[in-house]
Order: C-alpha cells, then sequence, then structure tokens
C-alpha cells in the first residue's frame, strides 16, 4: 500500500456518521426510510441503501425508477429526483439496483471522481481473471475489514469522473465483445466466445448474440443472433448474421430485432434494439441498447455467457435452470470506477446471486477524499437491491 499524509480531514463527518441518520441535507432534505447505520469500525460508518428502485420490471417513466443519492460529508441520503440530481451539488454518490454513479462528468454538476485504492486481486484467477468462487464465497464483512483499514490515502491513485458506459462490455479485455492486442500490432478483434442476450427496446422480444468478425480497416463488425420475437418463447434455432459497415470515419449503426433488420439510427429512434458505434479515432468500440442513457426504451442486456454455457439459454426470459431473468438485465447507464471495476461477481453458485469482492474504492468529492468497500447487496430478510458500503474519509 502507498502511504500518504493528507491534510483534508473532516472532524464533523465523525459528528455525522456516528449519529442517526436523521434531520435535513442542505439543498435536498433527506429519506431516512431509506437508510441505516450502524459502526463498522473505530472510524467508519456502515449504512444500508435502498437501491431496489428499478427492478421487477420498472418501466423508464416510473417515478420508483430512480437512483437514491446520498451525502457522504453529512452521511444522509438526499431526496432528489433523477432529473434534479443533474443540477444538484448535494449529492456524492448514488446509487440503483448494481448501478453506482458519482456527482462528476456525465452524471452531475460536481467534480466527484472515483479512483481504485485495493482492486482485491485476490477474488480472481491471475491468468484468467475469472472469479475465484472460493475466495468468494467464504469472504465477509469481517474478515475484509483489514483491506478496508489499511488503506490509508490516495496518493499516485487516477481519478476519473463518470462517462456514459454500455453495458455489454468492450474494453479489449478476455470477458468483452472485442480484443486489443496492444503493441506492436495494436490489433482490435472479435471475441465470440463471449455472448449477451438482448432484450428490445419495447420489453417484448429477445436475442442472443456474440461477435464473430471485426475488420478493423473499414471498421466492419459481423453479429450472429439468434431472435426471440415478440410473442415467441424462445430463440430462433436458425441464426441471424448482421455486419454493421461503419465505415472508416467511425459512427454507428442499428438493427432491429423485431424487423430483424438494419435501421437508420436516428429515423429508428424508438426502434432499435442495438446500436453498434466505433468513434472516429478508432479507439472507443461499443454496443449499445435502447433503454438507461442510452435511448427512450425499456431495453437492456444480460451477461456476458461463453460459448460453454450459452447454449442452455434458449429464452431471452429464463436461465438454464429456469428462473426468471428478466429482472436481471441491465441498461447502459452513466459510471466510472465502478463500472471499469465492478463490486462484485455474479451467480458463482448458479443461482442468480452476487457476491461483493470487497474492493475498495477512493472518492474525491473536490473538498474531501473518502474510502469506501460495499460488503452486501441483501438485507437481512435476502430482498436484493439493499446496498450496504462502509466508508470514511482519508
Amino acid at each position: 500500500m502507498k502511504t500518504y499524509e493528507q491534510s483534508l480531514v473532516l472532524p464533523l463527518l465523525m459528528m455525522s456518521v456516528l449519529g442517526a441518520l436523521s434531520g435535513c441535507v442542505d439543498g435536498g432534505g433527506t429519506d431516512t426510510t431509506n437508510a441505516s447505520k450502524e459502526s463498522s469500525s473505530s472510524a467508519a460508518a456502515s449504512v444500508q441503501i435502498d437501491a431496489t428502485a428499478g427492478g421487477l420490471g420498472a418501466g423508464p417513466t416510473d417515478p420508483k425508477n430512480k437512483y437514491t443519492y446520498f451525502n457522504l460529508d453529512t452521511g444522509q441520503v438526499v431526496n432528489l429526483s433523477d432529473a434534479d440530481a443533474t443540477a444538484s451539488s448535494a449529492w456524492h454518490i448514488a446509487f440503483k439496483r448494481t448501478s453506482i454513479k458519482l456527482n462528476g462528468g456525465v452524471s452531475g454538476p460536481g467534480t466527484v471522481a472515483g479512483a481504485v485504492a485495493d482492486a482485491q486481486d485476490d477474488f480472481y484467477d491471475a491468468a484468467t481473471g475469472d472469479p475465484n468462487p472460493s475466495v468468494f464465497l467464504n469472504a465477509t464483512a469481517g474478515s475484509e475489514l483489514a483491506a478496508f483499514d489499511a488503506v490509508t490515502s490516495a496518493a499516485g491513485l487516477t481519478f476519473a469522473e463518470d462517462r456514459n458506459v454500455p453495458y455489454i462490455k468492450g474494453d479489449g479485455s478476455s470477458d468483452g465483445w472485442w480484443l486489443y492486442s496492444g503493441p506492436p500490432t495494436y490489433t482490435v478483434s472479435a471475441n465470440p466466445d463471449q455472448w449477451w442476450l438482448v432484450k428490445s427496446a419495447a420489453a417484448d422480444s429477445y436475442a442472443k448474440f456474440h461477435v464473430t468478425n471485426i475488420v478493423q480497416a473499414s471498421r466492419d463488425i459481423t453479429l450472429e443472433l439468434f431472435i426471440q420475437g415478440a410473442g415467441n418463447s424462445a430463440f430462433s434455432t436458425t441464426p441471424t448474421t448482421w455486419t454493421a459497415a461503419i465505415g472508416a470515419a467511425g459512427g454507428s449503426n442499428c438493427f432491429d430485432i423485431d424487423a430483424v433488420a438494419e435501421v437508420d439510427c436516428t429515423t429508428a429512434a424508438t426502434d432499435w434494439d442495438i446500436k453498434v458505434e466505433v468513434s472516429a479515432d478508432g479507439r472507443d468500440w461499443s454496443i449499445w441498447t435502447n433503454g438507461g442513457v442510452s435511448g427512450s426504451g425499456n431495453g437492456g442486456a444480460f451477461g456476458p455467457i461463453d460459448t460453454a454455457t450459452i447454449g442452455g439459454y434458449v429464452s431471452g426470459t429464463s436461465s438454464p435452470a429456469g428462473t426468471d431473468i428478466t429482472r436481471f438485465y441491465g441498461q447502459d447507464s452513466a459510471g466510472g470506477v465502478f463500472k471499469d471495476n465492478t463490486w462484485y461477481a455474479y451467480s458463482l453458485q448458479g443461482n442468480n446471486k452476487l457476491w461483493p469482492n470487497y474492493r475498495v474504492y477512493a472518492i474525491d468529492t473536490g473538498s474531501v477524499q473518502y474510502k469506501l468497500q460495499i460488503l452486501s447487496y441483501y438485507n437481512d430478510a435476502g430482498t436484493s437491491g439493499w446496498i450496504k458500503f462502509r466508508y470514511e474519509s482519508l
């Protein structure tokens, strides 16, 4: 661990975090029904946030389908709508199901940025990067308190503000849809071993797909899809091949699952379901769905799923074990450090549950730096979407 003595100490923080979550937050009020707090270590606060909004099929216009906003300085939930939060400096971090955003960049008017202070690399296989189930399943908030306490500074960390991030991972790594070779060839190629399920903008049809080929120079990207049309209960067994011919100058092409055809991204703004995009400089390769920050629809994605497992997914609505997965579809969202360095592993026991990796994040609000560690995604009753975390100032 790096060491660094900082002058950013906030005595009032300890008064706040050791008190009850009550009173008012300047500029936004508080909703004390959404949070509870207990002591986790000598100085840290442990908070549980109701981040259940957006689950169980909530639509994009549902007023309950919103982030829960939190002020790290006061230790309180801030009562804001998503629209109000875009212009408010009263919050620092927000939670919605598995999504976490910070008040900076595309997410808000603040300058809040995040970094990874302890990546908890031992939770993952060093060779493959895959989660190590034994480590995940045996870790507890108590066993990982030492990792939290060991972080005493943010010296040398690279902080980043939020940007729009596609749910379908494309970062050049082995668990994304494209691969990057790095020097000396700097080659972008397809990663056909990773599959995703996609829900249409109308949320009544599905597709499972993988990328089978990329022509880097012309930025042609070929997808193989198996379609489950509206009213159908299973994916077609006959593949559909779509090549998004982006062109060397970059741009985007869109696909309509119901029409089983490419459509214009602009004129068919409510009809497209999959958007493939490459930036003009060739650095960013993205696949978006029509929902969240990417569109006005209720689309989303589920995955990644490897080739050895994808055959068990015969429908866009259920797992190989027959479990309903419709509420587990994620949407494109604003994000930064929590997207780039996820805080959980999924379905390690084949039961659609989440396990935290106890990574320690550093959060810089512009005036104070904090460390934060996510402890759980479930409340005592086992209900998902109740995110528990501990944090304290550095």
